[in-house]
């Protein structure tokens, strides 16, 4: 593991970078990413220390931030929330899991069946799972969770399912309290029944649908927990699920206590506890893992280096599938030409930024596609090539194309001082070709405002979809600034994926589709993140989904949880 590199201060006076021009309007959080995947990095995990003897009576304790800035308790409901899908993660099933390539794996449900034309899906559910109070699970527990999210006032708004579901627009609607699109043929097969042909529906919808247990739900008025610091989610009997650990109780801005469950399908977790809880700031964090009260811990970019340091945890990296882009307006008469585009990309010196300002935790990536297994080959790198970015420039001039009095309008929303250095850097590296910018930081609500009025040239953005499917929508039902491509034959070859059932000719199409914009840049992919993660020397059967899950809580890991303990 690489730790001689440049720090922050020595890349940006290396590189000359400057802050002049930067327009600072307000300072918010950055936007939330949406849902994402990734393979792991080359990194495996250490077992408990040799004849270290597991504690049966164990916890593991874990940080828990909320996306609303404090604790709150979660929801065991369709997608509600990175922190709080967590725990209900745990103590709620799901159909299927899937793991750090997106392969699924039987959860709840054993089997599954889909249509030759993608528009049935059908599940056979194992018959040995019981709810947290002993009644057991059957496909009646599926259905009536899936009319709930359904249902408009829980303020769920699951799009994936009413958008498909036959019928789900009209049952959200209030139209009709009839759902046709999902049934209950016997008490372990649920059937949905999608509105046309989508591929992969499954692998978006479902995975992290936790499955509710009807006889409870059935009782609960939905303007009692709409809200997610409602009372009603701190009380047992609402977080009763089938999971390996059992709710206990939970305090608002403090932690949340799970144990285990020992009539879990699976087998007895060889965990006694789990605890979620909230250490405040990442400073004080750091400290606990330090001290041993913090067992698993996502580190921040700012701390890499110093967890490096400490003798009591060992620190994997994990190749996240979660990137940053630039949206280029290739509308705008100043990037219409595609070797302006194609130059921007080579001024820019991504290795340097991430060596130099990010402790080298990422890489510089060149599709928007960012699974993996289906990335394609041979893609241009654009690698950092300041004198092949002039020569673009230089031909695009000499055909009326290009004119060095330019401005490029740059804009980002992350308020941290890392990205106005990265943004600096960027200044400069463009300034070395000739190419001037205006830097502007937007608060929140000026993103959608600039994006709308395509007030920018580029635009610097979270990427994150977790299948291949979900690009589609992007590519070609956005509006006009908000879909970083326009041309009809890409949009037709986005379109074929959806309603192309073999695999492997829809991966075929991905590529194509991959050459086509890595050739032509309407949008320039620029970073992929490598995530470190903490882990206390006394943590055992934490596997890779387990690390996997610390950054997309849907996972396969947490199926493993009945595997994690740690030694006395």
């Amino acid at each position: 593991m690489q730790k001689n590199r440049f720090s922050r201060r020595d890349f940006l006076t290396i590189s000359g970078a400057t802050t002049a021009g930067v327009l600072l309007t307000a300072c918010v959080p950055a936007a939330a990413p949406g849902a994402d995947s990734e393979p792991m990095a080359e990194a495996t995990m250490a077992p408990a220390e040799e004849g270290a003897m597991v504690d049966d009576d164990g916890t593991m304790t874990f940080n828990t931030g909320s996306p609303w800035g404090t604790y709150s308790p979660f929801r065991p409901t369709y997608q509600y929330g990175y922190s709080s899908n967590t725990p209900a993660m745990l103590t709620h099933s799901r159909l299927f899991d899937l793991d750090r390539n997106n392969t699924p794996h039987p959860d709840l449900a054993l089997e599954w069946e889909v249509s030759d034309d993608a528009t049935v899906y059908t599940f056979t559910l194992r018959q040995d799972a019981t709810w947290h109070d002993g009644e057991p699970v059957t496909s009646n527990d599926v259905v009536e969770t899936v009319r709930f999210i359904l249902t408009q006032a829980t303020n769920i708004n699951p799009r994936r399912w009413i958008s498909s579901l036959k019928g789900g627009q009209d049952f959200y609607d209030g139209v009709t309290d009839e759902l046709p699109g999902v049934y209950a043929p016997d008490d372990f097969t649920v059937v949905f029944e999608l509105e046309d042909t989508n591929v992969g529906w499954h692998l978006s919808a479902t995975t992290d649908l936790q499955i509710l247990p009807a006889h409870i739900f059935s009782e609960v008025n939905p303007e009692d927990i709409v809200e997610h610091h409602a009372p009603a989610w701190y009380t047992p009997e609402l977080n009763i699920g089938s999971g390996p650990f059992k709710f206990v109780q939970a305090e608002r801005d403090q932690f949340v206590e799970l144990v285990r469950n020992e009539d879990y399908y699976r087998g007895r977790p060889k965990l006694a506890r789990i605890i979620f809880k909230n250490f405040g700031a990442a400073d004080t964090q750091f400290i606990a893992l330090q001290k041993g009260e913090l067992d698993v811990w996502n580190v921040p970019q700012d701390f890499y280096e110093q967890s490096l340091e400490l003798d009591n945890v060992d620190i994997h990296l994990v190749n996240r599938n979660y990137i940053r882009v630039f949206l280029l307006n290739y509308e705008s008469e100043i990037l219409a030409d595609k070797r302006v585009r194609q130059a921007l990309a080579y001024a820019i010196d991504r290795v340097g930024i991430c060596e130099g300002l990010y402790s080298g935790l990422c890489t510089p990536y060149n599709s928007y596609m960012e699974m993996r297994p289906w990335l394609a080959d041979g893609l241009n790198q654009y690698e950092y090539n300041p004198e092949k970015a002039k020569e673009l420039l230089a031909a695009a001039e000499a055909d009326g194309a290009w004119d060095p009095d330019n401005v490029l309008r740059v804009n980002w929303y992350y308020n941290d001082a890392l990205h106005q250095d990265i943004m600096a850097a960027i200044q400069q590296n463009l300034a070395a070709v000739g190419v001037q910018t205006q830097l502007q930081y937007l608060e929140g609500t000026s993103v959608g405002a600039v994006a709308e009025a395509c007030d920018f040239e580029m635009m610097y953005q979270g990427w994150g979809f977790s299948f291949p499917e979900q690009y589609n929508s992007f590519f070609t039902d956005s509006e006009r600034c908000r879909t970083p491509w326009g041309d009809p034959d890409a949009q037709a070859l986005f379109n074929q994926t959806a309603t192309t059932v073999d695999l492997e000719e829809r991966m075929a199409i991905h590529e194509q589709i991959q050459r086509r914009l890595n050739d032509e840049l309407p949008m320039m992919p620029f970073l992929q993140f490598i995530g470190p993660v903490a882990v206390n020397k006394r943590v055992g059967g934490f596997n890779e989904d387990a690390l996997w899950n610390r950054y997309y809580p849907w996972s396969n890991g947490f199926a493993n949880a009945v595997n994690w303990s740690v030694s006395g």
